[in-house]
């Protein structure tokens, strides 16, 4: 069954017996991002898995500049800022076993340091790629630390209402996206795995940039300062 928002997914799971309880945040705001991890914190003192999804894509008119109110360009918020906070408030709480799964994509492209608010010759599906690669170079970071964190490509093209609204055709379907996910999160043989990249099933090479040690640390630094960590 598709499930479309997190209300829909909490409704199907309860309906069949589970115990779920659903928080809600924009993911664009590092304030409400903060108090989303708050509300995790209040319900419970224990996570096993943490899969950062949820992302903005390149818009339906991807040549519009996009902001939060804080002025940061928006898909860096949503699909680069939000997680790396994610991450950190709810590491406190990750089970000695547990995992941290960041879904990037295939599509990446190199991050100016000099730019990142992205603010010459605007595109919002290479600002989308851009924010993935981002993703992938604070996962390599994770993994250096000891947090057992991985980072992947599910599928190409999978039939998601942000691909559809950046105009592409989808090519996989939910299901194709589903089963890389899942791995990550459960095959007991990638325990021990750390800060690594795979391209759906398998263990690939991300952009070279990212493992540019200077970018990632000048990278994390100003994500920190933005959400306040």
């Amino acid at each position: 069954m598709h499930v479309r928002t997190g209300a829909g997914a909490r409704d199907v799971l309860r309906a069949a017996g589970g115990d779920v309880e659903s928080v809600v945040g924009d993911i664009t705001e590092p304030a409400s991002v903060a108090a989303l991890c708050e509300s995790v914190g209040a319900l419970t003192d224990r996570l096993d898995l943490v899969i950062n999804n949820a992302a903005v894509g390149g818009g339906t008119d991807p040549r519009r500049r996009e902001v939060n109110s804080a002025g940061t360009e928006l898909r860096l918020a949503g699909n680069y800022l939000a997680p790396y906070q994610i991450n950190r408030r709810l590491l406190p709480l990750l089970a000695p076993q547990g995992r941290i799964v960041n879904v990037a994509s295939i599509g990446q492209l190199p991050i100016d340091l000099d730019d990142l608010g992205f603010t010459r010759g605007y595109d919002g599906v290479e600002a989308y790629c851009r924010s993935k690669l981002a993703l992938i170079m604070d996962t390599i970071d994770l993994g250096s630390q000891g947090v057992p964190a991985n980072v992947l490509h599910p599928a190409h093209l999978m039939p998601t209402r942000m691909l559809r609204d950046s105009g592409f055709v989808p090519e996989a379907t939910m299901d194709d996206g589903l089963l890389p996910v899942l791995r990550l999160a459960l095959d007991s043989a990638l325990a021990d795995v750390k800060g690594a990249y795979f391209d759906r099933f398998d263990r690939a090479e991300p952009h070279p940039q990212a493992r540019d040690e200077q970018v990632r640390k000048t990278l994390s630094a100003w994500a920190a300062e933005r959400v306040g960590l």
